[in-house]
């Protein structure tokens, strides 16, 4: 895209970025949640939002400052460079344990389960892996179409509950806050682009800070608790927003403007940034996960679309009011978060998912360890 000069090519460009952010993004949090233990999933998944933050941030500083005639050609001949090193890089990481399990290569997988955990002690939790693997197996995979058709409550309620809380990783209107911020808080504050333009690095900074918070927050809170955190600062930003911007001079209420642009960032970094990203092996059995995930992240690219695409309209309908509409989506959010998600932190993956014949059954759903256990049990009987 450095190179291009008809629009039409620079939009194909943009469409292969899009295929591979979707593609990685999905793939990323997949590889996390299987190389980690149940301790610290939360915080491995809250690294996929450090970094992403902190890419944010530099992109941002790059736009500010090489924005301008061929010099922004620059901006996408970075990534490109990035992207090179990454494949280079790639060769260095271990295929995970349970998917080298699942192709029966056991060998390599307890020699990767070895190295991922500095080479201690793994037989427990291999043997977890490995029994995991077996009851796998014998069960049939489920698709989408079976999600959909309800072939079993449990699964089409989880998969429903992921597709929600992957939707708010976008919905709540983070995507206009970071892609149009700059005009939206010019017009706020009466056409100072500059003052907009020091807010938007100033949310990006907070947002990396809120980020290494819910490192923490993700374990003392669980998944549901920085959720439902996230989602009501969010409908708090937004009002923020809508009081200060509705005055005929908006400048006046300045400094709840900028409140309200950082809280906004700020609390997403703590629940919607991080969470949608982890949850989704802990809300789904293994044989429902690649198509439940799928799902996830396609009402996430979803409402990508619809709310960057939507927004000059909104904007240009609503003017100051517009996020109105966000105060109201994030509040229904915090509504759903607190009645209809369940906390999932500290669950084990490797468990026995089985559904009964009549096609409209609860999951059953039993630790690997208590398998194991009822085993040794009976030996000794």
């Amino acid at each position: 895209m450095s190179t291009l000069i008809r629009c039409l090519k620079y939009a194909v460009g943009r469409a292969f970025v899009g295929i591979a952010a979707g593609i990685a993004g999905a793939a990323v949090a997949i590889y996390v949640a299987e190389i980690s233990t149940n301790r610290c999933r939360g915080a491995f998944g809250a690294f996929f939002g450090i970094f992403l933050n902190i890419a944010i941030l530099i992109a941002q500083l790059c736009g500010r400052y090489m924005s301008f005639s061929y010099v922004w050609r620059f901006l996408w001949a970075i990534p490109a460079i990035i992207s090179v090193v990454q494949i280079g890089l790639i060769f260095t990481i271990v295929e995970t344990p349970r998917r080298l399990c699942a192709s029966q290569q056991n060998d390599k997988a307890r020699a990767s389960l070895s190295k991922l955990r500095n080479y201690g002690d793994i037989e427990e939790e291999f043997e977890s892996i490995v029994e995991a693997r077996r009851q796998e197996m014998d069960l049939k995979m489920i698709s989408m179409w079976d999600i959909i058709r309800v072939q079993s409550r449990r699964i089409t309620w989880n998969a429903f509950v992921l597709i929600v809380i992957q939707s708010y990783n976008q919905i709540g209107g983070i995507g206009p806050m970071s892609v149009y911020s700059v005009g939206f808080l010019a017009k706020a504050f009466g056409g100072d682009n500059e003052l907009a333009t020091n807010v938007v690095l100033a949310q990006a900074g907070a947002n990396i800070v809120a980020t290494f918070i819910a490192l923490g927050l993700v374990k003392w809170l669980g998944r549901k608790g920085c959720m439902m955190l996230s989602t009501m600062g969010m409908t708090i930003g937004s009002v923020f927003l809508v009081v200060g911007g509705a005055l005929e001079d908006p400048t006046r209420l300045a400094p709840l403007i900028i409140t309200g642009a950082i809280l906004f960032s700020f609390t997403y970094c703590l629940g919607c940034a991080i969470v949608p990203w982890m949850i989704a092996p802990e809300l789904l059995p293994l044989q429902a996960l690649p198509a439940g995930s799928a799902m996830g992240n396609a009402s996430n690219w979803l409402f990508n679309y619809l709310i960057n695409t939507l927004w000059p309209l909104i904007d240009a309908g609503l003017n100051n009011y517009s996020f109105c509409l966000f105060a109201g989506i994030n509040f229904v959010g915090f509504v759903f978060m607190t009645f209809a998600m369940s906390e999932t932190a500290g669950k084990d993956i490797d468990r026995r998912d089985s559904m009964d014949n009549s096609g409209a059954g609860d999951l059953e759903i039993t630790p690997v360890g208590s398998i194991r256990n009822e085993k040794i049990e009976k030996v000794e009987l």
